[in-house]
């Protein structure tokens, strides 16, 4: 054969190779089942390779087919189950039962009941006593009867509760002070002074009202040279 012969032999036999290649992919595509995948991947598109009109080259090869893969996802762990433990509230206990005491046995103690002193009943009872600075010693005061100034009640001064009386004097004596008494002590005189009331036998008929003189200057809180015993009866 010529060498133009030969060229259409060769044509023919790279065609007649390039559809039998393409029929057997159309071929494998349609029966045979590619394999599952996890995962929905694209299917890759067949393009038929296309092969020019060969010439003296040497022959192409085949592009390789793309395989299709599975993809599996990485399997979720499941979740760990821990269990929990509640411990039992503890079994209350009653306490233990109080002992009741015994109360002692009573004993018989005798009772005392005091005998009161009889308080005698004075007429007259002493009423705002007190004692301020002045510039003489006296002791003075007045004798109230049912709220008004009583005269003719003697008034007795003495050194000593219930002794000899140093000296008497009757309320009214001074016609300008009714009720009042007044006893005049010399200046620098100190002591203490005990006056009550006296019935006509001379009889105390009231409590015993105290004033206890002193020197001290007018400054002294405590200066004793004025004394003050009223004496009250009430009917």
């Amino acid at each position: 054969m010529n060498r133009r012969q030969w060229s259409i032999v060769l044509i023919l036999f790279f065609l007649n190779a390039f559809i039998f290649v393409t029929l057997f992919l159309l071929l494998r595509q349609v029966y045979l089942t590619p394999q599952e995948v996890a995962v929905a991947t694209p299917t890759p598109t067949k393009t038929p390779a296309f092969m020019p009109v060969p010439t003296d080259t040497p022959t192409p090869l085949l592009a390789a087919t793309p395989t299709n893969t599975r993809v599996v996802a990485p399997a979720t762990p499941a979740p760990t189950f821990t269990p929990t433990f509640t411990p039992a509230p503890p079994t209350p206990t009653s306490p233990p039962p109080t002992a009741t005491p015994v109360p002692p046995t009573p004993t018989n103690t005798p009772t005392f009941t005091p005998t009161p002193t009889p308080t005698p009943a004075w007429d007259y009872h002493t009423a705002n006593v007190g004692c301020y600075h002045s510039g003489h010693k006296f002791i003075e005061g007045t004798v109230w009867e049912s709220g008004a100034p009583k005269n003719g009640v003697t008034v007795r001064l003495s050194w000593a509760p219930d002794a000899p009386g140093a000296a008497d004097y009757v309320t009214g004596t001074d016609p300008g002070r009714p009720g009042m008494y007044f006893h005049f002590r010399p200046k620098g005189e100190t002591g203490t002074f005990y006056l009550w009331v006296v019935d006509a036998s001379g009889k105390r008929i009231s409590d015993i009202g105290m004033i206890q003189f002193n020197n001290e200057g007018s400054n002294s809180p405590t200066a004793c040279w004025r004394g003050v015993v009223n004496f009250v009866r009430n009917l």
